[in-house]
């Protein structure tokens, strides 16, 4: 059976899609934001804790500012890229208890473009949360480099763009076996510890620290502390580096990721998990 759409639809070029597709999806986050405000509000204002944590830590311990700093930069960078990495899985399982993922299918855009639009609002506020964290630390008394701000932000894009890509695989999995929040948090405590939110990754085992190479989450918070605390900061790779090695992860997982998921979709609708 085809499907038929009006012509003024049917006729969009491609580019008015993604357009009207991301601007759909947007809108969509927008209204459940509003739906639930008290939600909401308590997510953003939830980000002021670890910070108070850190800091009144910092004070009990006599430790200087600069490991404060630290400290705050890995986790602000941990909850900018969680976000990106479980907004998908949590949007799309929401979306298959209540039953409407087949509604965003039917939509004349190509099903790869969806992962991406699906996520851009909560990718958009993780980013935000981060880049809070970072400032109530300075005005708690933390210095960062201003000057590196624009560069900073650059290796947080390319960061949540990354988890974007690897939260695609996620999504597949919970397409074909409706279970995938465990792997996602694993994954996420993993990334926390390898990728040396608290402290540097040298004082990790060496049979284990091989395995902090392998998620963006090493190279974006190793970045940011260069960048954003100058030559206080302890860094592996220099973060032109850092950013090339983030932006080829980033091209790779997000083109390998994208097609996993097209993959599964179709997997899912020819064995009838998807009722399209």
């Amino acid at each position: 059976m085809s499907l038929a759409y009006p012509s003024a639809v049917h006729r969009r070029s491609r580019a008015r899609k993604v357009r009207d597709t991301f601007e759909g999806y947007i809108r969509i986050d927008l209204v459940e934001e509003r739906m639930f405000p008290a939600s909401t509000i308590l997510r953003y204002l939830a980000v002021a804790f670890p910070v108070f944590l850190y800091y009144f830590q910092s004070l009990f311990l006599n430790i200087s500012d600069d490991l404060f700093m630290t400290m705050l930069i890995g986790t602000a960078v941990i909850a900018g890229l969680q976000d990106a990495l479980t907004g998908l899985t949590s949007r799309l399982s929401f979306a298959m208890e209540r039953g409407t993922l087949e509604t965003y299918l039917v939509e004349p855009v190509p099903w790869a473009l969806i992962p991406v639009a699906m996520n851009i609002w909560r990718s958009f506020t993780g980013a935000l949360l981060a880049c809070a964290m970072v400032g109530l630390g300075c005005l708690l008394g933390g210095t960062i480099a201003v000057s590196a701000i624009p560069a900073a932000l650059l290796v947080l894009f390319l960061g949540i763009a990354a988890c974007n890509a690897l939260g695609s695989f996620a999504a597949a999995f919970i397409l074909l076996f409706k279970r995938g929040e465990p792997v996602v948090a694993l994954y996420s405590l993993a990334a926390s510890v390898l990728g040396g939110a608290l402290f540097p990754i040298s004082t990790l085992p060496v049979w284990i620290r091989w395995a902090s190479y392998l998620v963006p989450h090493t190279y974006v918070i190793d970045a940011e502390r260069q960048l954003l605390m100058g030559d206080a900061a302890t860094g592996h790779m220099a973060p032109s580096l850092a950013i090339g090695i983030l932006a080829g992860f980033t091209l790779v997982a997000f083109v390998a990721g994208l097609f996993v998921f097209d993959r599964a979709l179709r997997l899912a609708r020819r064995l009838g998990i998807l009722s399209i």
